[in-house]
Formats: structure tokens, C-alpha cells, sequence
């Protein structure tokens, strides 16, 4: 999980001086006053922690939950020092700063923690790093398929999954036209553009947002196109046109679409749906067409 947003510049150490103190720490959950975990006085152990949280950056960002355990810092005399909040192996929440703290090596918290008896925090950390990893191989997969005009676009194309929308209206007209005059016959257009989308491995309803953006330029199609496209498309294009039918944005226009096709295209279509309920909701929406 990466973190964005300039450094706030900011003192790092400023943590790490009120930490040269401590000399126990006490672990619970989060929020508020939850369980206590755990309770360590070691020295060795409570220096270990300290070193663990030394700070990378001070980036501008706020993470957005409670955090995953909350740290209590005591000194000799069992008097409180300081709270830290760790949040998912990356950063730390601390009242000192204004903006959440970038860990140097995160994972070494986790594990600090999870040899005492405390391994949510690190199983969750790598069951995240697992997510991301499968997450980054099916993008590769992705690019790998956009047409070849318009791969200087795969970094703009990707970072809508960062911000959460699709292109905006300048960006598909200036990309369109660079189909258009790579692909002038629609149906050549719209064949490539559903083998793109084919690729896609998330969910139907268009998540990772990325993976929307084929839709966007076959929205732009005439559907009587679209129907020769779907007669003549092989099975990675076929199963294409089914992610795009199926997915959220293209049902106000789905009736459209399915009256040009014809009973054999439809019978196609059907064929390439990936899931039963999948099967079952096209079939469905054509079988209300008569």
C-alpha cells in the first residue's frame, strides 16, 4: 500500500527522542480503550520497538482508520510517555506530528510484535502484500493487451485505479482519435477494443477502475457495429463483449445492444459468460427482449 503527497518536512526524530525514555510499552487493540495485548518491560526488547519506528518521511497523508494496535510508552517509573498508533506496517499516528509518519521498515514493528503473541498485524501485512502482488501481475497482463497506439497511455490509464475515476472527456476524445486513425473500420475498432477488455479479471462491475476504460471508448460505438463485431469476434473477443454487456455503466444501454444482435450472436454471448449468475442474468435480459 503505497502512500502519496509531499513531505511536510518536519522534524523525524522528534519521536525517537521522546522514545529514548521508555522503558516499557503496552500494546492494545484499536480504537479507543480497547484490550491490553500485550505488556513488555524488557529493555532490550522495548529498544528493539524504538528502532523499529525510526521514521522515513513525513509524506502530508492522514490514513483514513483507526489503526491497528496502539502503543503506550511508560518510563521507569511507569509513568506515560507517549501513544503511537501503527497502521498497516507502513506508517505511524503520533501527536507530535500533524500528518501521519512513513516507517523506514515497517515490517519490523509487525514482527516485533508478532513473536510476543500479537500476529494479526503481520498476517494481515502479508496477506496485503500477497493482494497488491496478485494486483500488480493481472495489470501487467492488462497493459499487455492495449492496443498498440495507445500504450504511451498505460501510466494514465492505470492511475485512475489511484484516483477512483475514469478519464475525463478530453482524455477519450484525444485517445479516440488515435483509434479512429489507427482503426478506421468500426468493426475492426470495436473487435480490438473488446479483446482489451477481455483481459480484465475483476469483477464484472468494473473494479479495478482501470479496467472500465476499454467500455468507455466501445460506449462510443454504433450498436448495429457492435453486433457485426460480436458475429465475427473469436473467443477472447467474444468473452470482451460479455465483460462489457454485463458490466455496471453499459446497462442503461444494454437493451439497445442486445435487440441488434442476432439469436446466433446472442447463443455466442451466452456461451463466454464466466459464472452461472453471470449466465443466468444475460439470458434474462435477452429472454425480456421478446
Amino acid at each position: 500500500m503505497g502512500f502519496g503527497g509531499e513531505s511536510t518536512g518536519g522534524d523525524r526524530d522528534a519521536l525517537d527522542r521522546v522514545l529514548a525514555a521508555a522503558r516499557g510499552v503496552r500494546v492494545r487493540e484499536m480504537p479507543g480503550d480497547s484490550a491490553t495485548l500485550l505488556v513488555e518491560r524488557d529493555p532490550v526488547a522495548v529498544r528493539a520497538l524504538r528502532e523499529a519506528l525510526r521514521i522515513a518521511d513525513l509524506p502530508g497523508f492522514v490514513c483514513m482508520c483507526w489503526g491497528d494496535v496502539a502503543l503506550d510508552f511508560f518510563d521507569a517509573a511507569e509513568r506515560a510517555l507517549t501513544t503511537v498508533t501503527l497502521h498497516h506496517g507502513y506508517s505511524v499516528r503520533w501527536n507530535g506530528w500533524p500528518q501521519d509518519a512513513l516507517l523506514a521498515d515497517g515490517v519490523r514493528s509487525l514482527e516485533w510484535l508478532a513473536v510476543r503473541g500479537v500476529s494479526v498485524p503481520l498476517r494481515e501485512y502479508r496477506a496485503a502484500e500477497q493482494r497488491q502482488a496478485e494486483a500488480d501481475r493481472t495489470a501487467r497482463r492488462w497493459v499487455a493487451e492495449i492496443p498498440d497506439p495507445l500504450t504511451p497511455y498505460a501510466s494514465l490509464f492505470l492511475d485512475t485505479s489511484s484516483t477512483g475515476g475514469g478519464l475525463t472527456n478530453p482524455q477519450i476524445a484525444e485517445v479516440r482519435a488515435l483509434l479512429v486513425t489507427a482503426y478506421p473500420n468500426p468493426v475492426d475498432r470495436i473487435l480490438r477494443l473488446c479483446a482489451w477488455n477481455a483481459a480484465g479479471t475483476g469483477a464484472y462491475s468494473g473494479y479495478p477502475t482501470h479496467e472500465r476504460i476499454p467500455s468507455q471508448f466501445l460506449d462510443l460505438e454504433q450498436r448495429f457495429d457492435f453486433a457485426h463485431a460480436v458475429e465475427l469476434a473469436d473467443p477472447r473477443a467474444t468473452a470482451g463483449a460479455v465483460r462489457y454487456l454485463l458490466s455496471w455503466d453499459t446497462r442503461k444501454r444494454l437493451a439497445p445492444l442486445l435487440s441488434a444482435l442476432s439469436p446466433t450472436a446472442r447463443r455466442k454471448l451466452l456461451a463466454h459468460t464466466r459464472d452461472p449468475e453471470s449466465h443466468r442474468w444475460l439470458q434474462r435480459r435477452i429472454a425480456g427482449l421478446q
